[in-house]
Formats: C-alpha cells, sequence, structure tokens
C-alpha cells in the first residue's frame, strides 16, 4: 500500500502516467484503477530508495524519462498532496466491505450509540528472536489499557466500545480486560483490516497492517512509540516524522503508569489532532 500510494503521490508530483501491474494482492482488497499489462518498462531507469522509512524528496523531483522506482516508500511525505487520490484508490471491494459492515452493525446493535476505537494488537512474528534483535517493539498490556484512557478523556462525554483483532487473542483475552472491550471474532486479515478502517478511531501497535487501517479511519490515531526500539538495527533507516503523520498520537508502556491526563496534556494533544485535520 505504500508503494502504490507513494507512486500515485510522485507521479501526480511531476505530471507522469502512473501504473502498475496486474497480480497483487491490492486487486483482491480495493478497487485500484491504475492497472495496465500493456505497457513494456524494459529498459526504462530504475531509482531505488536509500531508507525504507525516511522520505527522500529526490523522488518528487525525477529526471525526465520513464523510472521504474524501487523501494518500501513507508513516509505519508510521498502522498499527502494527493491524498484524496489514494483514498479513492483504496476503496474497499465491495465483499470484502459487506462481511466488515456485518461485524460492525453487530457491535453497533450491541453497544447503542458508543463510539467504535478498532484496536491492532500485532504479536505473533514479531516476537520472534530474529525479530526482536531487528529492533521490532512489542507494547505491553499497559500501553493499550493507557491508549483507552486517552481516549475517554479525549472524549469525555462520549462512549466507546473497543474492537480488538490480533493474531494473539488468547493474549488479548487475558490481559485486555475492560468492560468496553470486544474480540473480533475470526475472520479473514481483510475483512479485519476492513473493520479497523471503518472503525471510528484506531489504536494500533505496530506494522503497516495496523499503520493503514488508522490512515483510512477518519478519527484519532494512536501508535506505540517504540515500535521501533532506538539503537537497534531497524532504527537505521526509520524516521519518525516520515512514517507517523503530524497528529498521531505516541503512547508508550510507562505512560500508564501516570495519573489521568491534565487539562494542558489534553490541549496539547488536540492541538497536534486539529493541525493534523486543517494542516
Amino acid at each position: 500500500m505504500f508503494i502504490y500510494a507513494a507512486l500515485i503521490g510522485i507521479a501526480r508530483a511531476q505530471n507522469r502516467t502512473v501504473f502498475i501491474k496486474s497480480g497483487t494482492d491490492l486487486e483482491a482488497t480495493f478497487q485500484i484503477t491504475h492497472l495496465n499489462d500493456s505497457i513494456d518498462s524494459t529498459g526504462w531507469e530504475n531509482e531505488a530508495e536509500a531508507h525504507y522509512a525516511t522520505f527522500d524528496p529526490k523522488f518528487m523531483n525525477l529526471t525526465h524519462v520513464n523510472k521504474t522506482i524501487f523501494g518500501y516508500f513507508q513516509s505519508w511525505r510521498y502522498f499527502h498532496h494527493n491524498q484524496d487520490e489514494v483514498r479513492r484508490e483504496f476503496k474497499f471491494k465491495d465483499e470484502v466491505l459487506e462481511k466488515a459492515q456485518e461485524h460492525l452493525e453487530k457491535f453497533r446493535n450491541e453497544s447503542g450509540d458508543n463510539f467504535l476505537v478498532g484496536v491492532h494488537v500485532r504479536r505473533g512474528d514479531y516476537l520472534a528472536d530474529h525479530n526482536v534483535k531487528l529492533g521490532y517493539g512489542v507494547p505491553q498490556a499497559s500501553y493499550f489499557h493507557n491508549a483507552f484512557k486517552t481516549i475517554r478523556e479525549l472524549f469525555r462525554d462520549k462512549n466507546f466500545t473497543f474492537l480488538i483483532a490480533s493474531d494473539d487473542l488468547t493474549w488479548c483475552k487475558e490481559n485486555l480486560k475492560d468492560p468496553d472491550v470486544r474480540i473480533v471474532t475470526e475472520e479473514s486479515p481483510l475483512v479485519h483490516f476492513a473493520v479497523l478502517a471503518n472503525c471510528d478511531h484506531v489504536v494500533l501497535s505496530g506494522g503497516t497492517y495496523g499503520w493503514w487501517a488508522a490512515w483510512l479511519s477518519p478519527g484519532v490515531k494512536i501508535y506505540y512509540s517504540k515500535f521501533v526500539v532506538n539503537g537497534s538495527w531497524l532504527e537505521d533507516g526509520f524516521s519518525r516524522e516520515d512514517y507517523y503523520p503530524p497528529g498521531w498520537i505516541g503512547l508508550d508502556n510507562m505512560d500508564a503508569l501516570m495519573g489521568p491526563v491534565s487539562a494542558s496534556g489534553l490541549a496539547h494533544l488536540w492541538g497536534k489532532i486539529i493541525n493534523a485535520i486543517w494542516g
């Protein structure tokens, strides 16, 4: 998704034509339109990024010849100027959205007027030794409880239901015990993704799956601030300012030990959110 979104943003910034070949996972999920198998890109110049999650401005001013670009392009800056088109391209296919809406309607009927907060808890592969050594950070339960508290403090006159989608439901059931927490039943990753993206707000742990669910959702986005461990191999090439858009709220495990959010703290959070909306 990052690659496709960046491709659109880079092309639009330079009045270029954008296309990808068919056969990607995007086609199974979204109603993307920039598919073209008839163009032969043999012999085109290649342009590769140096870092996986650091914005490289050279891509916004490429030489005027046909280009094939390579990289991860995990930065909102590549497509922020053209985000409306990106959102249209990431419109869910009807069959995916219909299944997601069935789950959402169920929870809305159960909770009445409660706002729905999608919570993505990714553990599984991130707990593997090799990924820990690379520098992937996995949040403790306190991070999620702190995120719940922050949402409630931001909207004190609202009620919430927190919908958990995870690859480790056993851990979630044991550690995220809250009267307002509900578990999204087992479904395909595509449907879970659509459920999260169509919630009012999103809390994510780490990874691009949760990132995009949050970006597609309309409300507040809270992320785990230690997803990339300081001093790790993974930190090389990672820019927090390039990866997380302005207005997203970063929290860590230790924040959960603090008391209620202060008035000044709330004002600061709202300032970040408003700047993201209007900036």
